[in-house]
């Protein structure tokens, strides 16, 4: 009877301990929150499509999709802001950040939708360390803004650098098959509708009117200043 007994409080301590290491795991790979969420928005996840709520927490993998007059704002965990507009198809593949050792990367893979994004701390890290992949091309983030629009292959791709909310201007730079180009000056950008054009050849300054009704098909990012941003990534799960 006591040997009996035993074993259950020995097979409830195992229990417990994997729980435990499950829990740990995949709080480990909390890559980004909810901040805001109009319409229709679902995670998918492990094969299961479930509503996006604010506040909710996002995952390494998880793909984000929104539906017509829909919309989501995600905070990464570096400190990164990221708006989708309607009709966005978006995957989290991978995303790491070690804020005390200063060192992580960022890969986000936009099949469809609007975007505005704001780099955090990855992109300052180093020149490859965070990138947006595209239908079209590899955008590879250093430490600026951007607005832009994916789409399937055979329609028009936009990816043009703007100014930081606080006025800097940092640098993109645009990959595929055919070549690579670096933008570095505000409304620079390219439109692709293929892998294989050449981005150095679409490279162009965007006109001012084109640049706003583009970033209207998406919410305007609720940009934090430096010392507040810096305050709240201690506590980067809270409002």
């Amino acid at each position: 009877m006591r040997q009996k007994h035993l074993k259950n409080l020995l097979l409830i301590f195992v229990c417990l301990v994997t729980i435990n290491i499950q829990g740990s795991a995949v709080a480990s790979e909390v890559s980004a929150r909810v901040v805001g969420v109009e319409g229709v928005v679902s995670v998918i996840r492990e094969g299961n499509t479930t509503p996006v709520t604010r506040g909710e927490s996002l995952y390494k993998s998880d793909r984000i999709t929104t539906e017509e007059n829909a919309s989501i704002e995600l905070k990464l965990l570096d400190g990164s802001l990221i708006n989708l507009g309607e009709l966005a198809d978006m995957t989290i593949a991978d995303l790491v950040y070690d804020p005390i050792k200063k060192d992580g990367f960022t890969d986000l893979k936009i099949a469809t939708g609007a975007f505005r994004l704001i780099s955090g701390s990855i992109a300052k890290l180093g020149p490859d360390l965070m990138k947006l992949d595209t239908p079209v091309a590899t955008i590879g983030i250093r430490g600026t803004s951007l607005v832009g629009k994916a789409s399937e292959v055979g329609k028009e791709n936009h990816i043009i650098l703007v100014a930081d909310p606080n006025g800097t201007v940092g640098e993109v730079v645009v990959e595929n098959s055919a070549g690579v180009v670096t933008l570095s000056k505000i409304g620079e950008g390219v439109t692709l509708s293929n892998p294989t054009e050449n981005p150095t050849e679409s490279k162009k300054i965007f006109k001012t009117e084109f640049i706003d009704d583009l970033a209207k098909q998406v919410p305007e990012i609720k940009y934090e200043n430096l010392q507040d941003r810096q305050f709240r990534s201690l506590f980067w799960f809270n409002d």
